[in-house]
């Protein structure tokens, strides 16, 4: 069972986080989004640490597929029967995308923030499969220091000291094996591509201005795809958008779910 923190009651929002994170990246959304004020009505958070990740252990065969199996365990261990607003981050968008292909009677919405729908191109493939030989080898030190301007961004790295030593540790806080499982999973994950036009529930994207891993422009062209779907480019940040401007983050996916889950 997938280690996870839920709070609240109501609709079920699923929060799936970032490589090479964990849960601890959604404190400030579980306490949002889970208190009688914000919403008309509470949601109740979960969020889960994915195999290899804080609390959970590894998988044997590191798989995006088997990840979204593991949520739809946790799902059922925790008595969730309605659909689920099911959002990722980055990785996290990788499992709601395979979560949705496999379980697709379970999603009430999507969100997916920081992510592509496409494959590793070859050369990134190969990137991740010598990074997790490194990690291996090496532990997370040198990984962090090589990963961690691509994971924030400029501004985030030049004016806010405090959220680039949160996120330090957060990495430092897993596991070196379960990272490097998640670079495999990854490195191996199927395109989604061919998802996006049949998406039917209400999904809202995000992304950052100064992302440089999945830019602005690679969001736009996918959510057009998308039937019906919300695209919000949150200023300022990077790769981790709600880490690095929760406030502006926050209300995005606020106003989403008030205006396209929480409707009648």
């Amino acid at each position: 069972m997938l280690a996870h923190e839920a709070a609240g009651t109501g609709i079920p929002v699923v929060l799936i986080h970032a490589f090479p994170l964990s849960h601890g990246m959604w404190k400030d959304s579980i306490e949002s989004l889970s208190r009688p004020a914000g919403l008309r009505r509470m949601a109740r958070v979960i969020a889960p640490d994915l195999p290899g990740f804080g609390g959970s252990a590894r998988q044997g065969e590191p798989s995006i597929p088997q990840m979204a199996q593991e949520i739809a365990g946790l799902l059922d261990h925790l008595k969730v029967e309605e659909p689920a607003v099911v959002a990722g981050l980055s990785m996290g968008g990788y499992v709601a995308f395979e979560f949705l292909r496999q379980f697709p009677g379970r999603v009430r919405g999507l969100g997916l923030f920081s992510t592509r729908a496409a494959a590793d191109a070859p050369e990134a493939r190969q990137g991740r499969l010598k990074a997790a030989q490194k990690i291996q080898g090496e532990g997370l030190e040198p990984f962090v220091k090589a990963i961690l301007p691509k994971l924030l961004g400029k501004t985030t790295v030049e004016s806010n000291p405090a959220v680039v030593e949160e996120v330090t540790g957060m990495i430092l806080a897993n596991v070196p094996d379960g990272v490097a499982d998640a670079l495999l999973a990854m490195a191996h994950r199927r395109d989604s591509t061919d998802l996006l036009a049949s998406i039917r529930c209400p999904t809202l994207v995000i992304a950052g201005e100064e992302d440089t891993f999945i830019p602005v422009s690679e969001a736009r062209a996918f959510v057009r795809k998308i039937p019906g779907a919300e695209l919000e480019v949150i200023r300022k940040a990077g790769h981790l958008v709600n880490l690095e401007e929760p406030a502006g983050f926050q209300a995005a996916l606020e106003r989403f779910l008030k205006d396209k889950i929480l409707v009648g």
